[in-house]
């Protein structure tokens, strides 16, 4: 197994659904060095890295309000043309 540093050189990460138009939707929020094991884990080149202020900000890790936008995180309201069906 490949050093989790090395696979993800920054520690926190958010993935997002391209399937979407942009803004896209946040799947899920990643503390990756503190998993025990990174295989579920997309690749960091296809998330966005998180700074450590922003992770320890509970409300910006809200389950809701936020998306990716240009390679960043945006404040976001989800419309129905852009939410992801269950």
């Amino acid at each position: 197994m490949a050093d989790v540093k090395t696979e993800y050189p920054e520690r926190f990460y958010a993935s997002y659904d391209t399937s979407f138009p942009e803004p896209h939707p946040i799947l899920g929020w990643y503390d990756t060095w503190g998993l025990s094991s990174t295989a579920n884990v997309p690749p960091a080149s296809s998330m966005v890295a998180i700074s450590a202020e922003d992770w320890n900000n509970i409300s910006f890790r809200a389950c809701a309000g936020k998306a990716v936008q240009a390679g960043k995180i945006i404040d976001y309201t989800p419309t129905s043309e852009n939410t992801p069906s269950s």
